[in-house]
């Protein structure tokens, strides 16, 4: 309904078809899919002033992107809350008491999306400034940075010219789109809470202490094990698919063959026109790398390999030299 009301009626044929624009990018866009029926995509003539539309694309983007079990959890909490408002407006006996139902996995997925957020809108704000934003009113910048930082965590729209991009924002867009959105969601990447554990983990292994506490709880071993386990097994689909890539088509240069395979890896689908003139064996890399991302190496090993029932037994413990 938001983006019907947005959108100018006169690029439509008629009232239809405007409304079936809007189904269309609201469904693209909750599912951080990134598919346009317009052929330059948001950056179209007519739509790439339009920041009312960006907006509320953007924000369909982070809220598919934050997962389901954070919605619902925030569901809960606001349902909760109305019933107490309710049953103190009728007279009904009211409770007062608000339980713990954003757990340390909605925290944490939370605080870190809104961090990449805030973090991907300074940097492309400076670093953009002269370039792809350039020639916009400080309105359409701060709509551009904004929306820039969230398109490249798995949603795949653009509203600028991707080819004036610095060196810099690529390098940042490798970051933004490798981590990707946040588990159960719609999107890609190997999620917001792996990223948090690894630097967590880091941090307290810095501080000295042998396990990884947040919020007033401890985070189990397996967890830490499992976001180490994404890490690694995501660089090793990236690296071998960088380096099947530059064999096959390695005249587009490293660096915007390493974007292709990282966008690839997160489902985001932005690109540096690079997929389009890729060989047939190219394109068959960037499938299978998609796959990977999307379903989860990890999960696919776990698919294939037998589970062990049990474990009734310990070696002796030995330390390994590390750095």
């Amino acid at each position: 309904m938001l983006i019907y009301i947005t959108i100018d009626p006169s690029f439509f044929s008629g009232s239809q078809t405007q409304l079936g624009f809007a189904v269309f990018h609201s469904i693209s866009a909750f599912c951080n899919a990134g598919f346009s029926t317009l052929s330059s995509g948001l950056y179209q003539p007519g739509f790439r002033y339009n920041y009312s539309l960006h907006y509320i694309i953007a924000f369909l983007i982070i809220l598919g992107g934050l997962g389901f079990p954070i919605v619902f959890n925030y569901y809960k909490l606001v349902r909760h809350f109305l019933l107490n408002k309710f049953r103190q407006l009728t007279g009904q006996k009211s409770y007062y008491h608000i339980p713990n139902l954003i757990n340390i996995n909605t925290r944490i997925a939370l605080i870190t999306t809104g961090s990449l957020i805030f973090a991907g809108f300074v940097f492309f704000m400076l670093s953009e400034f002269h370039h792809s934003l350039e020639g916009l009113s400080i309105k359409g910048k701060i709509a551009g940075a904004f929306f820039g930082s969230v398109t490249a965590r798995t949603a795949g729209f653009n509203t600028v010219d991707m080819m004036l991009f610095t060196p810099a924002t690529i390098l940042f867009y490798f970051v933004l789109m490798w981590i990707g959105a946040s588990p159960a969601s719609t999107g890609g990447g190997i999620k917001t809470t792996t990223f948090a554990l690894a630097l967590m983990n880091v941090v307290s292994m810095a501080k000295g202490k042998d396990r990884i506490e947040v919020f007033g709880r401890e985070i189990a071993n397996e967890s830490v094990r499992r976001a180490f386990a994404v890490i690694f097994l995501s660089f090793l689909v990236i690296g071998l698919a960088v380096l099947i890539l530059m064999i096959t088509d390695g005249v587009f240069g490293l660096s915007r063959i390493i974007f292709e395979v990282i966008s690839a890896f997160g489902t985001v689908g932005l690109s540096l026109n690079v997929t389009p003139g890729l060989s047939a064996g190219g394109k068959w890399v960037l499938i299978v790398t998609m796959f990977l991302g999307r379903v989860g190496t990890l999960t696919l090993m776990v698919g294939l390999f037998r589970k062990l029932r049990s474990l009734q037994y310990h070696y002796p413990t030995e330390n390994i030299l590390i750095n």
